[in-house]
């Protein structure tokens, strides 16, 4: 469904950034662990885009930049 380095990125950053949820998602399925994995990752990089900044329109733009991209897969 994804491609291995796309989910070995998703896995690295829901690593870091979420510890306790990366250990939840391996005790998931191995079926769900690549939908999870995506998942978390968006969660963590749409969490963080406001403190990424200190600039309140910079940290905005982000957050459309993600919603502009949900709308195109839609």
């Amino acid at each position: 469904m994804f491609e291995s380095s796309d989910l070995n990125a998703c896995a690295a950053l829901v690593e870091r950034g979420d510890p306790a949820r990366f250990l939840a998602v391996m005790a998931a399925p191995v079926q769900a662990r690549e939908v999870l994995f995506v998942l978390f990752a968006f969660n963590l990089e749409v969490a963080r885009a406001p403190w990424v900044t200190q600039q309140p329109m910079i940290a905005e733009m982000r957050l459309q930049w993600w919603c502009d991209a949900l709308d195109e897969i839609a």
